[in-house]
């Protein structure tokens, strides 16, 4: 694969760009001393050095504290002081101890000593573990709402103190009224000192009422000190959180532009084509360079927080990943099936027909919205590609997509003729006479339609002759009824639409002998559906017109009730004369 010049060199410059950002500098072992390194390297001893010599003054120093306690501890009797000596002697063990640690992680290189001592595999406590992750977050909204809290806790405060000096108050004057008035001396002292009592408390509320509106005060002044001292606070921001988070930010969409250009130039050199096609054609590739990328930039942000060190941001990127693990475990099935689907092994595959709402569609595409078509029908269908998981298809073949195609003529359920105008995924117009019909496409696939233009149909009629004719019902007149309706449908411009024609005897009949004619049209003509028969019949009374045959009646007998006397009813009989039937 050749790229061009240009982005040949960009997306270099942008790989070489990532390598540096993310990858720590490794510099290969140099045969000879830098000199530069080995002065870094001198001071850091000589630094080294006065540190341990310092640590090992303070512990000399703590020591002989420690044996003037011992000797005092000695001489003490007061079990308040013995206790007060002994917690001074233990937290000097403790500095000395912390002090010779110190001093030995200096003098070994800052090595973990832990990984030599041989303790036992102690277990994991989750909560404990998820209490360490979340404390620095914690510590965090701690300390962005300590001042508010104060606050709030002061107020509080004030307010309960406030309400307590005004009970205060009245029991005073309470008192002073008492103190006013002549008491036997029995009672003079006690209210002398409950006022002085009182009196007392009176003052210590007032102090430490004081006190916080003191505090209050201060924490407000701060507030205002802080406010002038924005700029310093945005710029730490900046020099902090701020730019670590842009980094993150930076890091990501530099990676998801270089992968995105990876997959353009793969697409085009697989396929052949600058369109884009990955959704349509590959959307296996797709989905895996979309996961592929995601995983990539999650792990290029975690790697900027910790080189960083904001515990804060690593923190939340980690709840983050948590929770989405979480959903994730929700959600995995549905993956899963929408996997089987993309890789031709689910209930639904493309170029396959399946029925949606009683609609016979044509997968077009599987992808992230899947694509049905009726080849016969306008509009398409487009649907999310866990919602095929409800269907099932199966091969096409050479079925009808549909009944009928625009310019066809149907002959509904009703009788009626109608030319069908558009038919769409939801609705068919059928043109009726002097009316439009919108018939629901899947009402229309439920009635029984028939379609003239399609394969063209057939007309069927009776007609009958008198019996006077008997001796030529057989050879003479089949011929020439039929000779008469093919010149009669020649001259209505229908003669080349004729595929077939049947004139025969059919039966003789109470009072005519009756012929059998069939008719079977050719698509075009389907718009004459009606006419065509009006003309077989037209042709037939013609031809009886020109050849001097009788088209009889029907000689139906009507028995009339006629009462006498002598012998009762007598029944006499008249005759109606009505046409023959089966004619049309």
């Amino acid at each position: 694969m050749v790229l061009a010049p240009g982005k040949s060199s960009s997306a270099l410059a942008l790989l070489i760009l990532l390598a540096a950002v993310l990858l720590p500098c490794q510099t290969p072992a140099q045969p000879q001393e830098n000199p530069v390194q080995g002065v870094a390297t001198d001071a850091r001893l000589q630094t080294a050095a006065e540190n341990l010599a310092s640590i090992q003054r303070s512990v000399e120093a703590k020591r002989n504290t420690l044996r003037e306690l011992r000797e005092q501890l000695k001489s003490l009797e007061d079990a308040s002081e013995r206790q007060e000596a002994e917690r001074k002697i233990e937290r000097i063990r403790n500095e000395i101890a912390e002090l010779q640690q110190s001093f030995e992680h200096i003098a070994l290189g800052g090595i973990n000593l832990s990984i030599l001592a041989d303790q036992p595999e102690q277990p994991i406590d989750w909560r404990v573990e998820i209490e360490e992750i979340s404390r620095p977050l914690l510590s965090s909204l701690k300390e962005l709402t300590a001042k508010p809290r104060q606050l709030d806790s002061l107020r509080r405060d004030i307010d309960r103190q406030e309400n307590q000096l005004k009970v205060i108050e009245k029991a005073l004057e309470s008192i002073r009224l008492f103190s006013t008035q002549d008491l036997p001396p029995a009672a003079t002292d006690p209210i002398r000192q409950l006022l002085g009592t009182w009196e007392q408390r009176r003052d210590d509320t007032e102090r430490a009422l004081e006190i916080s509106r003191f505090k209050r005060d201060s924490l407000k002044s701060e507030g205002i000190a802080w406010r002038a001292s924005s700029g310093e606070a945005i710029k730490e921001f900046f020099t902090g959180r701020g730019l670590t988070l842009l980094l993150a930010i930076a890091i990501g969409t530099l990676i998801w532009l270089i992968l995105k250009m990876v997959l353009k130039v793969y697409l085009r050199w697989a396929y052949r084509t600058p369109r884009d096609i990955g959704v349509t054609r590959a959307p296996l590739v797709l989905y895996s360079f979309r996961l592929a990328t995601a995983a990539l930039i999650i792990v290029a942000t975690l790697m900027v927080f910790y080189v960083r060190g904001d515990v804060l941001f690593l923190t939340l990127a980690l709840i983050a990943l948590a929770g989405a693990a979480l959903a994730l475990r929700q959600t995995l099935p549905r993956y899963a099936a929408e996997i089987r689907l993309l890789l031709g092994v689910g209930p639904v595959r493309e170029n396959e027909r399946l029925v949606l709402d009683g609609i016979p569609l044509l997968v077009e595409s599987l992808s992230v919205y899947s694509v049905l078509r009726n080849p016969a029908l306008e509009g398409v269908v487009r649907l999310p590609l866990h919602a095929m998981n409800d269907f099932a298809s199966r091969p096409a073949g050479e079925e009808p997509w549909f009944p009928c195609q625009p310019g066809d003529f149907l002959l509904l359920e009703n009788g009626s003729l109608g030319r069908v105008l558009r038919q769409t995924i939801e609705l068919v117009e059928i043109g009726i006479q002097d009316a439009v019909l919108q018939v629901r496409t899947r009402d229309l696939l439920g009635q029984n339609v028939r379609n003239l233009s399609r394969e063209g149909f057939g007309i069927a009629g009776t007609f009958g002759i008198d019996y006077q004719h008997q001796a030529i019902c057989l050879d003479t007149v089949p011929g020439r009824f039929r000779e008469a309706i093919l010149e009669r449908f020649r001259q209505a411009g229908f003669g080349d639409d004729i595929r077939d024609i049947l004139v025969e005897f059919k039966t003789a009949g109470a009072s005519s002998l009756d012929y059998q004619i069939y008719l079977v049209l050719k698509g075009s003509a389907a718009k004459a559906y009606f006419k065509a028969q009006r003309l077989v019949q037209q042709a037939c009374v013609d031809t009886c017109n020109r050849e001097g045959w009788v088209i009889p009646f029907t000689q139906i007998t009507v028995h009339t009730a006629i009462d006498t006397p002598e012998s009762g009813p007598d029944h006499a009989t008249s005759t109606l004369a009505q046409p023959a039937a089966g004619q049309g």
